[in-house]
């Protein structure tokens, strides 16, 4: 048997390999190589043989009446030429017409006999090469108007004899250009440069790139500058404090990523995702932005409402980010290196508020004392907890085990008191914290290449980013590359190619042994003289098979015995062992081709493949402390014979586990970009298109073997069905034990096919008013197989008004744009778990594994159908004072409807309650972006941006399965209020304490407790009403937001962001009243006889008939309304200084530029909650402290060739 992964370097190495090949090819301009020059050699030769000769050669349509070529004149010439647009200005010079070139058509015409009237031809572009539509062009001599057109062209006849054109759109900087008449019989060629203040303003769907001015919708762009004005993580945290709406739902225990999400949640079922739609380059992918190399994109856009996202069907309604990556700048070839350094601190971990080693002991022999109470003797509480083969083992600590030992004479009081003395200055969680953790190290590499010309654009980028975890032994790499080319084919095609592919191995330990009370505090790992200590047992099971827990007299058995394997332990020696690699690869190859079929009409098709591959592996070898465990459990005795059967064979443990997904896109679309009227004021724009998609995900492989040999790659054939479903009779635990499975897998394969029409349109008339439309109709293998919930188009509508376009306000030079816009649409939502077929899974036996049946999973439902948001978004864009002071504000309405949740059936079909699309919840709120340059001097520029969202949910309807008070105060996710917030934190009424025993007020507003006359409870009733609970609040935030402040000194910059969130709730961290495992320093503060009775009694000081009811006390006291907390906070998220090295310098050294950057993440925070609470390190709901945000120091070197 081989390891799979043994194959894993060698395709790397080729997958590297070819992608290296192909970058390099990519970067040969074809067009360049093979560009030739037409040798024109004409002797007094008539017109006609001049076309002739040069369609034959550039493959152009001459379009002519023959009467216009009666009076030209012969042609000669001898000359070599490689345009034809310099051949028609040369042979073309002194004839009686005129020509215009469009598409592959030469469109010969008279010249006007009028001499005081003159065509002006040409074509607007930007600094990139891009053309320009929608440019209003203006002859200053006579007042003759035109408007460029959806390729840039504009044709405008002027009848002065000066020519001098005014050149203005609300993105570029107006241009005034003056011309001669000799200038203008061949078309110009004029570029606009962008306004500083509009970088960002093309707005790009991924369907379409349309101007800012032009749209209705609400969206935010953030562009290449905004997005490297800090040293960022990863892409998702490159947004951050930049969109307005955009909220980081935060995993405390960062265990996975962060979730986005868009103007509040609006879904209620787990299986339906909250994330944005993610689309690369024009199409939808299902990487996420952790995925995604931040040095690649050139800008993010992300669309909020209806009107874009509608086109994109039943996956927008929680919006869309579109990525648009990188591509070749200027002309040339240019080459990007970047070297980035993070440090990140090991966690505070004051900040966890642990009781001290000191008052753990303490309260451990108080538990000791009441516990030993109830027992006739120390044996008999000894017996309890169990013996070899009894059947019932249960864990104790060492300090029961020293008190054990001293009840059986090993050794006397003295000699516990002394030990326990000495335990006292032991920390267990300071050598974890010091040999265990270390500080987070990571490097990232970029390189970039980059190349440009008019016939071809290439972009490739290589990224390897390797780093160390904050566990010893965790440490990962990762590589990245990314190539984009395209081609102009010809004038009126162009193709791109392009392909991504990511590689990763991350090694991490198993997550077990990360516990910081995995032992007790008082002991140690290491000793003073550096050697590791060995806990004779722990408080662990094994994670990878049978074994668990055993105790201190359980321990000396297994160790005197030879039969077994020892249980020794330390935390240090077991990281190293079962280390898993997780493998992953992902690769998106695309492509598109885009002909331009005529004037302003144009097709595309456009496909895109993903494949994804995710391993894992792990192997323990036979003296791991977890095979020690698992062996152990798996030896029989025979008392009979008195012979030891040991059923596991010698030998490691291997795992591994694979999966795959596949992904396609397909989409073929036809464009429309025209520009019509007198004066160019009707602008149409329109798309219409067809759409494939397809997700399909394998079954898993997976594999499990024992007793193998990672040398000879070998393993043992075990009896797998007596060992893993009978079970032999334990000797170590006395019962049945059973080795253990695949954890129970299911080889499931999922096939999503996804068709879709689609078209959208917008016409702007006058460069003033603008009118937007879109649909979409959606069929997929998902939805119900009623026709009503097949065809149920979504769509959208939308109209905007540039006020500052208007006549009277040209005047308002404190005013440089002002735009009204309104939307409304419906977009929708899709759960890929649920069919609307009845679903059985096939299933065997344990017992019997040859008798296999169906058991049925869900129940068909020919009504399912995608949930579906309405949204109402109205919004206003305004600059004044020369862009000095920028805003948008928006305020939305989402109303989401048809939401899958569980609801109460008539038992008659079959089932008496079943998830179907019965939901409502609506979000409202209001955006603010607003951009101030309040300081600008030559040297010195000073900015500040306020980034503002306000959100608030209310469930409008719900007809949920019923459930008791526990349910909605711990589940706030599954179970709901209509009426009420999503989320809503919902909390019992505390009504007091007596004696140490909180009481809470049930729904009639009586006390759930009973008190005789000495504040003894007679009775402790559980409140089970949720008329009982009262609303605190949320804990979604109601408002989120950032500051991001911006210093600009010479070569200098500084930058520094604030984030803010509020108008949230959060638990506190109280204290667990009916456990004595407790670790909280709140221990301390305990009731006490005769003492401050302010504080509840911990289960240790309840009286024996009490102790059963301690469980309805300790979870009435943790949710009740006394212990909810604000969860506002503010924190400095980053700070930055930056130094660019003056171009000179940076030319001596053969580089066009030289930056570096020196940053500190998560310097600062503020908590409302204060007592060290850090809300995005907390779980909101129970009240857990998590390890809180470390400082992270980063360092950034740029350098351009």
């Amino acid at each position: 048997m081989s390891h799979l992964t043994k194959k894993r370097p060698v395709f790397l190495r080729k997958y590297l390999s070819l992608a290296a090949g192909i970058a390099l090819m990519s970067m040969i301009d074809p067009y360049e190589l093979h560009a030739q020059q037409v040798e024109l050699n004409f002797k007094n030769a008539n017109v006609k043989e001049v076309i002739t000769s040069l369609s034959d050669h550039y493959g152009y349509e001459f379009v002519f009446d023959g009467n216009l070529l009666k009076t030209a004149r012969p042609i000669s010439v001898n000359l070599k030429l490689s345009s034809i647009e310099d051949a028609l200005s040369i042979l073309f010079k002194d004839q009686p017409f005129s020509y215009r070139l469009e598409n592959k058509r030469i469109i010969l015409y008279r010249k006007t006999v009028s001499t005081n009237s003159q065509l002006v031809r040409g074509k607007v572009i930007d600094s990139l090469g891009n053309t320009i539509a929608g440019v209003s062009i203006h002859n200053l001599q006579d007042n003759s108007q035109a408007m460029s057109s959806g390729d840039g062209d504009f044709e405008l006849n002027v009848t002065s004899p000066e020519i001098q054109l005014s050149f203005r759109h609300v993105s570029f900087n107006e241009k005034v250009m003056r011309f001669s008449p000799e200038q203008v019989t061949r078309p110009v060629r004029v570029m606009l440069s962008t306004k500083e203040s509009m970088l960002n303003e093309i707005m790009i769907t991924g369907y379409q790139r349309i101007s800012k001015e032009r749209s209705p919708g609400a969206y935010s762009m953030i562009n290449n500058d905004q997005l490297n004005k800090q040293i960022n993580v990863d892409l998702a945290s490159a947004l951050e404090g930049q969109v307005a709406g955009l909220t980081y739902i935060k995993n405390p225990a960062r265990v996975a990523a962060d979730n986005p999400v868009l103007r509040g949640i609006g879904t209620y079922s787990s299986d339906v995702t909250t994330n944005p739609l993610i689309v690369i380059d024009d199409l939808p992918t299902e990487l996420t932005l952790n995925d995604i190399n931040p040095y690649d994109v050139e800008s993010v856009t992300v669309l909020k409402d209806a009107t874009a996202a509608s086109i994109y069907g039943a996956r927008a309604a929680n919006g869309v980010i579109v990525v648009t990556t990188k591509k070749g700048k200027g002309q040339g070839v240019s080459v990007n290196f970047n070297v980035d350094q993070f440090i990140t601190q090991k966690p505070d971990i004051a900040k966890m508020h642990y009781a001290s080693t000191s008052d753990l002991i303490d309260y451990e022999i108080d538990v000791y004392n009441k516990e030993r109470s109830r027992y006739a003797n120390t044996e008999s509480l000894f017996n309890y907890y169990g013996k070899l083969g009894s059947g019932s083992l249960k864990y104790y600590s060492p300090l029961y085990d020293l008190f054990r030992k001293e009840s059986i004479g090993t050794i006397n009081q003295q000699e516990r008191d002394a030990t326990i003395n000495t335990w006292r200055n032991n920390d267990y969680i300071k050598e974890f914290t010091d040999n265990v953790w270390q500080n987070e190290t990571r490097q990232r590499y970029n390189a970039s290449i980059s190349q440009n010309s008019s016939k071809s654009n290439t972009f490739v980028s290589f990224n390897y980013d390797k780093g160390k975890g904050q566990v010893v032994h965790e440490k990962n790499d990762k590589f990245n590359l990314y190539l984009k080319s395209a081609f102009n084919i010809t004038k009126w095609l162009n193709a791109t190619v392009g392909l991504n592919g990511t590689y990763s191995v991350n090694k991490e330990t198993d997550g077990i042994y990360n516990d910081l009370f995995l032992q007790p505090r008082y002991t140690r790992i290491k000793d003073e003289n550096g050697n590791l200590v060995y806990a004779p047992y722990v408080d662990l099971s094994s994670s990878i098979g049978p074994g668990s827990a055993i105790n201190g007299e359980t321990a000396e058995q297994i160790a005197a015995n030879g039969n077994l394997k020892s249980t020794s332990f330390n935390v240090l020696e077991a990281l190293g062992e079962g280390i898993e690699s997780n493998k992953s690869l992902n690769l998106r190859a695309f492509t598109s081709l885009r002909a331009t079929i005529y004037k302003g009409l144009s097709f595309q098709t456009q496909f895109s493949y993903e494949l994804g591959q995710a391993s894992r592996e792990s192997f323990y070898d036979e003296d791991s402390y977890m095979m020690r465990v698992a062996s152990n459990a798996m030896v029989s005795y025979n008392a009979a014979t008195g012979v030891y059967t040991k059923n596991l064979p010698a030998g490691g443990r291997y795992y591994q586990f694979e999966s795959k997904r596949y992904n396609y896109t397909f989409r073929n679309q036809f464009n429309y970009d025209n520009t019509f009227g007198q004066y160019g004021q009707h602008q149409l724009t329109a798309l219409a298109g067809f759409e494939m998609r397809q997700s399909h995900v394998p079954r898993p492989i997976q594999q499990l073997l024992v007793g193998y040999n990672p040398v000879t790659l070998t393993s043992t054939t075990i009896d797998w069905a007596t060992l893993s479903k009978s079970g032999i009779t334990s000797y170590i635990y006395g019962g049945n034990v059973r080795l253990g499975d695949l954890n129970g897998v299911a080889q499931k394969e999922t096939l999503h096919r996804f068709t879709s029409l689609y078209a959208n349109a917008g016409y702007t008339y006058s460069n003033k008013y603008n009118l937007t439309g879109s649909i979409r109709v959606d069929q997929a293998d998902l939805f119900g197989v009623d026709p009503k919930f097949k065809y149920r188009p979504l769509w959208s509508v939308g109209a905007g008004w540039n006020v500052s376009n208007e006549e009277f306000m040209k005047n308002k030079d404190w005013l440089n744009s002002l735009k009204l816009r309104a939307t409304y649409g419906i977009t929708g939502n899709v759960d890929q778990e649920s069919s609307s077929y009845g679903t059985a899974t096939w299933k065997s036996d344990k017992l019997f594994p040859y008798l296999q049946y169906l058991e049925q999973k869900s129940l068909p439902n020919p009504m399912l159908r995608w949930e579906k948001t309405t949204t109402t978004n109205l919004g206003v864009d305004f600059s004044i004072f020369d862009n000095r002071l920028s805003a948008s504000i928006d305020a939305y309405n989402r109303y989401s409807s048809d939401l899958l949740i569980g609801a109460v059936l008539d038992p008659t079909v079959g089932a008496n309650s079943r998830v179907i699309n019965n939901g409502a919840l609506r979000n409202k709120g209001i955006e603010f972006n607003i951009n101030t340059v309040w300081l600008k001097r030559k040297d010195l520029t000073a900015s500040t941006q306020l980034v503002f969202s306000f959100n608030k949910n209310r469930v409008e309807k719900v007809n949920g399965l019923t459930a008791t008070a526990q349910s909605y105060v711990g589940s706030p996710t599954n179970y709901f209020f209509q009426g009420r917030s999503y989320n809503a934190v919902l909390a019992y009424r505390y009504g007091g304490m007596v004696n140490g025993y909180p009481y809470f007020l049930d729904q009639n507003g009586e006390s759930n407790v009973i008190f005789d006359e000495n504040g003894t409870p007679t009775k402790i009733n559980a409140i089970n009403s949720p008329d009982a609970l009262v609303d605190m609040g949320t804990l979604f935030p109601k408002y989120t937001g950032s500051i991001n402040q911006r210093l600009r000194y010479k070569a200098f910059d500084l930058s520094a962001m604030f984030v803010f969130s509020g108008g949230h709730k959060l638990r506190k961290d109280a204290i667990d009243l009916a456990s004595d495992e407790l670790t909280n320093a709140g221990l301390v503060n305990r009731w006490a006889e005769g003492a401050n009775n302010d504080y509840p009694r911990l289960l240790v000081d309840y009286p024996d008939n009490l102790r059963s009811s301690a469980g309805t006390l300790s979870t009435l006291w943790r949710y009740s309304d006394q212990q909810i907390l604000s969860a506002d906070y503010i924190k400095l998220r980053n700070i930055a200084v930056g130094y660019q090295l003056p171009k000179q310098l940076a030319h001596k050294a053969g580089m066009q530029n030289v930056r570096l950057t020196a940053q500190v993440n998560n310097l600062w925070t503020w908590s409302a909650a204060g007592n060290d609470i850090d809300p995005e390190s907390y779980s909101l709901n129970s009240g857990t402290r998590y390890l809180p945000l470390a400082k992270s120091f980063l360092m950034g070197l740029s350098l351009t060739f």
